[in-house]
């Protein structure tokens, strides 16, 4: 099958900031299930740069919580820069779709790709980011923005 481009165009990819920490085990564990058991919370934010330019800014932390469970700890923090194909003829509508469903998930898998090579070399081995639920997460932003402007 012949792919057809998106009109959500990929600017760039900016790494910026990334924390790791290796938590030893004190006893003999199961790593596979150690890791299925991390915490992970992302958050996100997008943002216009000017009238082409969009900033989407995504933060992923695994297992970074008070208490971390053995294996690795992580804090991940990234910026892509999108725009859009000007003879798609978008709507405003269209855009903001296209950036919060595809650009979300391309902002998550820049991450993703980031936290599997840095693990790669880790003592428990290569930790793979697990799929994400991005309208679950879409929701859960939605909610949170809602609770907000009421708090106002």
């Amino acid at each position: 099958m012949k792919a057809k481009k998106s009109p959500l165009v990929l600017n760039n990819f900016i790494l910026l900031n990334n924390t790791y920490k290796f938590i030893q085990a004190t006893e003999d564990i199961n790593i596979i299930e150690i890791m299925e058991q991390y915490s992970i919370d992302i958050d996100f934010v997008i943002q216009p740069v000017n009238e082409e330019f969009y900033q989407l800014f995504t933060k992923i932390g695994i297992n970074n919580i008070d208490q971390p469970l053995p294996g690795y700890k992580q804090f991940i923090e990234g910026a892509c820069i999108f725009s859009f194909d000007k003879e798609a003829g978008l709507s405003e509508m269209d855009k903001g779709t296209l950036l919060h469903i595809s650009g979300l998930n391309i902002s998550i898998n820049s991450l993703r790709n980031i936290v599997a090579v840095i693990t790669a070399n880790g003592p428990f081995g290569k930790y793979t980011l697990p799929a994400i639920d991005v309208n679950q997460l879409l929701a859960d932003k939605k909610q949170i923005i809602e609770k907000q402007k009421l708090s106002k």
